[in-house]
This record gives C-alpha cells, sequence and structure tokens, in this order.
C-alpha cells in the first residue's frame, strides 16, 4: 500500500555528486520514484555569484582588454 503524498510533504535538498556519478545517481532517484528538479538560470546564476565566479569592469573598454579582445 503506498501513502499519497501531498505537495507539503516534501523536503527540497541539495546533492552534490561527482559528474562521472550523475547517470548512475539519476537512475537511482528514478527507481526510487523521486524526481529530480533541474535549476532555473537565475539559480545557477546566484551560485556564480555566491561563488565568487563573477568579475566586474567599470567600462567596456576594460573589460575588452581583461578578455584579450
Amino acid at each position: 500500500m503506498q501513502a499519497t503524498i501531498g505537495a507539503n510533504q516534501y523536503e527540497r535538498m541539495t546533492v552534490h555528486v561527482p559528474r562521472k556519478e550523475a547517470r548512475k545517481f539519476r537512475a537511482v532517484v528514478k527507481a526510487l520514484g523521486f524526481e529530480i528538479e533541474k535549476k532555473c538560470s537565475l539559480d545557477r546564476a546566484l551560485e556564480d555569484v555566491e561563488a565568487g565566479r563573477v568579475r566586474s569592469w567599470s567600462s567596456a573598454e576594460e573589460m575588452f582588454q581583461a578578455l584579450g579582445i
């Protein structure tokens, strides 16, 4: 007998999986009947900012020089 799970009974988690194990991880999650929620672009952008992977320049000229364009 399987209980019905309402939307408010889920717990959202963040799991870090090595890239080479991601396919196996997805298969296990699917076999257990769970789903993996894909991140939207805004979530990925916020993670970049938090991790310091964002640069800023005072002008377009400065940016072009830094990028070697």
